[in-house]
């Protein structure tokens, strides 16, 4: 809704609802600031850039929102004279595109371990910088993950038709708006996982924490971590649908059963090194998707049912949904791009990163239960128009990881030992580096 001449997003909305309403809201501000574009207009595209800088720079405070996430149009800027990244980008936006000016947004991400965008600016097509946040004109702080938004200037001029920081002194680390907004070690406090204390006391009092912080950092986990995401956010197998239905129910009622087995979901994502806000993001974009994966929704089914899964069949299925590929269990070779081990963008990487991502979605699977879970699920095809390799069959429902691919299932233990020499070192760091459970 409006606010003067605030749009107020929503009480701690997350990142995609941010996303959306920043880029909503260009097309009114661009209109608004039709009549002050002018005053900004310099003699060449760089002092016309600078022009904007100075003015954002110079007189507007620099202030992040805190639950209640706000864009503010030019002139709501103007006179509280107070913003974040938000509504400088969308300022800046508008004076641009009013002067004819081709531009995108940057979404940007600090953080290795979550390319979940923490910061927002503006970069014109010939790739002149303006982030007056940062308080270098056409520079930038160097990101992990980056994308942008091109900004259509005849429709939004209407011619023709995490968290990245306090930003201010070009420090990076407090809040700005774009990112969730709360971290994981917040969710944790607010929600009583752990206690309101300083991280140095929860490092020698708590075990929630430290499981934490260990795996925040811990490349495995943090690769595993992204694979989850990516296959919630391409709903494999009806996962997102099935846990957005947990999700709401468990929001109707904080006493309900639903309630208690997403909020262990919840913690058991805290203490792998996650935040659990982006576990719902990610979530809540994949339950807007047609759900796809038959083998990875059958696999989902068998293990409700009693099956175990080796990690060789979950490896088949994950590639399968997210890149199209197919993954041989008796090799364990990628048909196709086999680089980027370790990197959850790529097949390689989410091979490499099995032994923590699969573990994690037998658990999804577990809580949710076989009656929850989805019986029609689209199709995502191998490169060949068949899903995955020979060798993934059922087995014998003999809860031993079966699954091979001859009838006295000798393959069984083939397959699942495979995967394991492929990841090599990363794995065997994962098992010794994570933290026990006490």
């Amino acid at each position: 809704m409006r606010v003067g001449q605030t749009i107020l997003v929503k009480q701690n909305a997350n990142n995609s609802e941010l996303q959306r309403a920043i880029e909503a809201v260009i097309p009114a501000a661009t209109k608004q600031a039709a009549s002050i574009a002018d005053r900004y207009k310099g003699k060449n595209e760089a002092e016309t850039c600078k022009k904007i800088f100075d003015y954002l720079k110079n007189n507007i405070n620099y202030k992040a929102d805190g639950a209640n996430q706000a864009v503010r149009l030019p002139s709501g800027l103007m006179r509280t004279l107070q913003g974040d990244c938000k509504s400088y980008s969308v300022f800046t936006s508008a004076i641009l595109s009013n002067l004819g000016i081709p531009h995108k947004l940057v979404y940007a991400s600090y953080d290795a371990s979550d390319p979940t965008p923490t910061h927002i600016y503006v970069m014109t097509n010939k790739g002149c910088i303006i982030d007056a946040v940062y308080g270098k004109f056409n520079a930038e702080k160097k990101a992990t993950y980056k994308k942008y938004k091109n900004m259509n200037i005849s429709y939004i001029a209407g011619m023709n038709k995490r968290r990245m920081g306090s930003m201010a002194n070009n420090s990076i680390g407090r809040s700005c708006g774009i990112g969730a907004t709360m971290s994981g070690l917040e969710w944790a406090r607010q929600f009583g996982v752990v206690p309101n204390k300083s991280e140095a006391w929860l490092a020698i009092n708590n075990g929630s924490y430290r499981k934490y912080a260990a795996n925040k950092i811990l490349i495995v986990a943090a690769g595993g971590r992204g694979v989850v995401r990516k296959l919630l956010e391409k709903n494999a197998g009806g996962m997102a649908t099935s846990l957005n239905t947990l999700y709401q129910a468990a929001k109707a009622n904080n006493a309900s059963e639903q309630f208690k087995k997403y909020r262990s979901l919840e913690i058991d994502w805290f203490e792998n090194g996650g935040n659990p806000n982006e576990f719902l993001e990610s979530i809540q974009e994949g339950a807007k998707k047609t759900p796809t994966g038959k083998y990875f929704n059958k696999l989902m089914k068998m293990r409700a049912g009693g099956y175990t899964p080796n990690i060789a069949q979950w490896i088949a299925a994950g590639i399968s949904v997210m890149f199209g590929k197919k993954y041989n269990e008796s090799t364990g070779q990628i048909k196709g791009n086999n680089s980027g081990i370790g990197d959850p963008a790529t097949a390689g990487g989410t091979a490499a990163t099995a032994p923590w991502w699969a573990p994690y979605v037998t658990k999804i699977v577990i809580v949710l239960g076989s009656t929850a879970i989805l019986g029609t699920v689209g199709s995502a095809l191998g490169e060949d128009g068949t899903e995955g390799e020979a060798g993934q069959g059922e087995g014998q429902n003999n809860n031993t990881g079966g699954g091979g691919n001859d009838n006295n299932n000798e393959g069984s233990g083939r397959s699942a030992l495979l995967p394991i020499l492929l990841i090599g070192g990363a794995a065997a760091a994962y098992f010794i580096l994570k933290p026990s459970k006490k």
